[in-house]
């Protein structure tokens, strides 16, 4: 649901105020003040505003004053809106039981309804969104155009050839970046397991790593960490590109389908924005836990209270595409790894984002993950 759509459900909720003139806005909070903004409630018959905060009290709020619930005549009060997301159903039950008012209650959201409507992606601007919420994978996928597209390799390719030629610094989903950022938190973690080796080597498998999006943006603030092997597992065609042209002494390609214990041991098994994309997910962290990596590094992985299929849109000055898309449980990603692991950080990711929906929201967090085991491999 776009924030267009949601605001068109108030308007008509409102309606109902056309024949009623004397009115309370029950809230003096940013939700009433975008309502004031987006929708013609001030045009209604509106006399009082309330709010339970006494900080609040006294004050003028679009120059009505604040006033405490206990200083209205509610029986004189023909409408009440109530401006408080999550807290409708609460609000009524005090209008009704303790304050005595028997006129119009106005209630914005369903009962499922938690997100704000100005939260909710506006149609109108463009910028990543996270929409939908499906039965399955496969009825996302119809409605995607995601990285099997050659047009979305040619820009990844083209955007690499960029990077290398140093008209760009770094590149992520084919967008360049032309001032240096490192990933802080995924430096650290590698840097940690480089001192534990006592700076013998490293070896990184990041899977879903594009063709080198990661590795590229990070290396020189790695550059000093002896034996630097970091292989990236990808989907066939990203594997074939990387394996014919971009290969050399430190970075390797194998497809994403591959044993990746094949490939000896790894160190760490870094995953950044990719296990949400992928649609064997579990046949990924399976793999993964046969591997044994040493360090498992999750990050830009959205998390919320409840597992949600959706669709991800991605503008087309970014690069215009699609994907299905997972978002987890957080309580499930740290069972992902059974007890042979266990959760050593987490913060928000590199990239900080989230995503509403009209039912909750989501946020993107970084994990990591060490085996139990005093010694590996």
């Amino acid at each position: 649901m776009f924030l267009q759509e949601k605001l068109g459900n108030i308007c008509e909720r409102l309606k109902a105020l056309e024949q009623v003139s004397d009115i309370v806005v029950w809230g003096a909070g940013l939700h009433t003040c975008k309502l004031f903004e987006k929708t013609n409630l001030l045009s209604y018959g509106v006399k009082h505003v309330v709010d339970m905060d006494s900080r609040k009290r006294g004050n003028y709020y679009f120059g009505f004053p604040v006033k405490a619930p206990e200083e209205v005549d509610w029986e004189n009060v023909e409408a009440v809106v109530i401006s408080v997301p999550g807290k409708e159903a609460q609000i009524e039950k005090m209008l009704t039981e303790q304050l005595g008012n028997r006129g119009l209650h106005v209630k914005l959201y369903e009962e499922w309804e938690s997100s704000p409507f100005y939260r909710l992606y506006d149609e109108t601007v463009s910028g990543v969104r996270y929409l939908g919420d499906y039965e399955s994978w496969d009825s996302a996928k119809k409605e995607c155009r995601g990285y099997e597209d050659a047009a979305i390799i040619d820009k990844v390719s083209g955007s690499i050839g960029r990077v290398l030629d140093g008209s760009a610094a770094w590149e992520r989903d084919g967008y360049l970046f032309y001032k240096q950022k490192y990933a802080y938190q995924i430096c650290a973690a590698i840097l940690r397991c480089a001192v534990q080796n006592e700076n013998q080597g490293v070896r990184i498998l990041d899977i879903g790593g594009a063709l080198g999006s990661t590795y590229y943006q990070n290396r020189n603030y790695l550059k000093d960490i002896k034996k630097l092997e970091y292989v990236i597992a990808e989907q066939d065609s990203f594997a074939d590109y990387g394996r014919g042209k971009l290969e050399n002494d430190e970075l390797r390609f194998i497809r994403s389908t591959e044993d990746y214990t094949e490939y000896g041991s790894f160190d760490i098994v870094l995953m950044s924005a990719s296990l949400q994309y992928i649609p064997c997910d579990k046949e990924i962290i399976r793999k993964v836990r046969k591997a044994e990596p040493r360090y498992i590094i999750l990050d830009r992985l959205l998390v919320s209270d409840r597992n949600r299929i959706c669709r991800e849109t991605v503008p087309k000055e970014i690069c215009e595409s699609s994907y299905p898309v997972r978002i987890y449980r957080e309580e499930d990603v740290k069972d992902f790894w059974g007890t042979d692991y266990q959760l050593v950080e987490e913060d928000i990711s590199s990239v900080p984002e989230e995503a509403c929906f009209p039912d909750g929201r989501a946020e993107s967090r970084f994990y990591v993950f060490e085996h139990t085991a005093e010694n590996i491999g």
